[in-house]
């Protein structure tokens, strides 16, 4: 009997020994998400120091964007090669690279020897004329009379119109080369042509230097029409059905992210762009906000598809994330310049304009009030006064 006191005793020992023990307070497992459901205290000079800044929040316009990538275009027929019109030397160059010009500014002067030529037959055709004209009239006038052979009336006749014919294509051909033929006299006979700009602009490149011997239609320079700047942007298939002429985009640039443009969707190309695999599409960029932006520049976009719907929404850096969680921080009390704070849980869906729209996952209580600068201060205030209890 003894014996079997002793084992049953010594069996018990052993199960308490190898039973686990109950977790203490800091052996408690951890949540998946760390949260802070206590209030977060701050002390004026805390709130002052960090800038810490609250309001409600604002009910705004947000619609459902898709994200696109382009480049910044100029077409063709905003772009100007300017050539000389006749052969000659290059004698003057008035424009300088990256020069703004106006259409009709004088571009360069071209020397054209035989352009004195043209000009002396357009003269001396025209002073002939007086003769022909008064020769026609008397021969008219005798033929009348039957005073002289009819063939030499056919003879003044035909002389007049070769005459008038010569000084029409003559006077065509001046006009060509710039030159007015009614102004045209002995005294201001042209040696030079000038050639302007043919849109408003800024030349782009140069080809020519003055004293160049150029041939008819020898390029000069390049002129490109920047206000008709505009977004190529690019849509796959799948999203094809989704845009249409009229619709808005925030076009970015990575060189300068908090700089946003607003342009219009002005056209949709009907032929998918080869070397892309998708569709091109063209907005129309009303106000660069003085930026200074170049042709075949990279640019994202956000292209609003969907119809606009009032959400609530906060600034961008009132949102705090941990892990896969987002959060805001709601005013809970106020007194003596020191603040209490409470971390709600919300879901973002989109920004606009450096706002962001959010749906809380509870009711936020009427006439609430978040943090809009500070978020981050805020939430790890409360991460201090987590771990000091937890000490």
């Amino acid at each position: 009997m003894r014996y079997i006191f002793l084992l049953t005793t010594a069996l018990s020992f052993f199960s308490c020994n190898n039973r686990p023990a109950a977790p203490g307070p800091a052996e408690q497992p951890e949540s998946a998400t760390p949260q802070q459901d206590g209030p977060i205290h701050l002390s004026a000079a805390q709130i002052k120091r960090a800038g810490v800044r609250w309001g409600a929040p604002e009910q705004r316009s947000f619609g459902a964007e898709l994200p696109l990538t382009g480049e910044l275009r100029i077409h063709p027929e905003h772009r100007a090669l300017v050539s000389a019109f006749s052969d000659g030397i290059l004698s003057g160059l008035h424009v300088t690279l990256n020069k703004s010009v106006r259409k009709g500014e004088r571009i360069a002067t071209l020397r054209k020897y035989d352009l004195v030529d043209i000009q002396q037959q357009f003269l001396e055709n025209r002073d002939r004329m007086a003769f022909l004209q008064a020769d026609y009239e008397r021969y008219q006038t005798l033929k009348s009379e039957n005073a002289t052979a009819l063939k030499n009336f056919q003879k003044a006749d035909a002389d007049l119109r070769a005459a008038t014919t010569a000084k029409q294509l003559l006077a065509a051909k001046l006009r060509l080369y710039g030159i007015d033929s009614e102004r045209l006299t002995a005294d201001n006979i042209r040696t030079e042509l000038t050639i302007t700009a043919p849109v408003d602009g800024i030349v782009t490149a140069i080809h020519s230097s003055p004293g160049s011997a150029l041939q008819a239609g020898a390029s000069i320079c390049e002129i490109a029409d920047f206000s008709a700047l505009h977004a190529d942007l690019f849509v796959f298939e799948k999203d094809m059905l989704k845009v249409k002429p009229g619709q808005k985009v925030k076009l970015s640039f990575p060189g300068s992210p908090a700089v946003a443009l607003d342009a219009v969707v002005s056209g949709i190309d009907r032929v998918v762009d080869p070397e892309k695999n998708a569709l091109r599409i063209h907005a129309r960029i009303p106000d660069t906000k003085g930026l200074s932006l170049s042709d075949g520049a990279y640019c994202e976009a956000q292209l609003q598809v969907d119809a606009l719907a009032l959400m609530p929404a906060l600034p961008q850096e009132a949102f705090v994330r941990e892990g896969l969680e987002e959060y805001i921080l709601l005013l809970e009390s106020e007194a003596d310049g020191a603040a209490a704070f409470r971390a709600v849980q919300v879901k973002t869906l989109g920004t606009q304009d450096g706002f962001t729209a959010f749906i809380p996952k509870t009711e936020l209580p009427k006439g609430a009030v978040a943090v809009h600068r500070g978020a981050y201060y805020v939430w790890s205030q409360g991460k201090v006064e987590e771990f000091s209890e937890e000490e």
